[in-house]
């Protein structure tokens, strides 16, 4: 409701530019870098067209112990957005132009940031998920949802790259596997490769599920389970 609301209340200011646009996601592409620690860093880049609403939010859901921190935004100018901190929905558009954060919700977390303006966009947004990878009772192992359903428009390419400063990710001692997308996982240059081969549905996402030889982490977090 409290979107509904807010995107009404841009349109009543901003009818004329927004039919001059059509709401598009070009393409997604993630890059996750996993620390030693277990924390992962993660940056995305979204080519997009904006045709109505005050800001762009990606939902992080099901978190558990994992916290999202070191948030940072910019667009295809090279502008660096303001991160707030508290993320407060009910700001109009120019309000929120230049600046991102977060709001916390009964699922987890959404990371924000104003769109500025109807056009087309390319927003670079880098944060840090404490806690992403597991220790297991005989594996560890990273299990997000990297891409949530339900966005705007269907994305016409979505990518996910994963790696590590720690080793190489090969299948000597890494498993994968990708839900909720029709596309491809497989390992190339020391990483984990997820691509999209058919156009998103509206109840499409990624799921990244990977499985590590005990050794090469030393998560923080730990679950008391075996991985099957």
């Amino acid at each position: 409701m409290r979107r509904l609301l807010t995107i009404f209340m841009a349109a009543l200011g901003f009818s004329i530019a927004a039919n001059a646009y059509e709401q598009a996601i070009r393409d997604i592409s993630i890059k996750l870098e996993m620390q030693k620690d277990g924390s992962a860093r993660i940056s995305e880049r979204w080519d997009v067209s904006v045709a109505d609403g005050t800001e762009w939010y990606l939902v992080r859901q099901n978190l558990g112990d994992i916290r999202v921190s070191d948030l940072k935004v910019s667009d295809e100018s090279g502008r660096e957005f303001t991160d707030i901190g508290v993320w407060d929905v009910d700001r109009s558009l120019r309000q929120k132009e230049g600046k991102c954060g977060i709001v916390q919700t009964g699922k987890g977390v959404e990371i924000c940031w104003g769109v500025g303006s109807y056009g087309d966009h390319v927003f670079n947004v880098s944060y840090t998920m404490s806690n992403a990878v597991k220790s297991l009772d005989d594996y560890d192992m990273l299990h997000l949802q990297l891409v949530s359903p339900g966005l705007s428009s269907r994305p016409e390419n979505v990518s996910v790259s994963i790696s590590s400063p720690v080793a190489q990710i090969d299948t000597s001692w890494t498993r994968a596997w990708g839900f909720g997308f029709v596309g491809s996982c497989h390992f190339s240059d020391g990483r984990v490769i997820y691509q999209i081969t058919d156009r998103f549905r509206s109840n499409s996402s990624v799921i990244v599920l990977l499985r590590f030889d005990k050794g090469m982490f030393q998560p923080l977090s730990s679950q008391d389970k075996d991985f099957q």
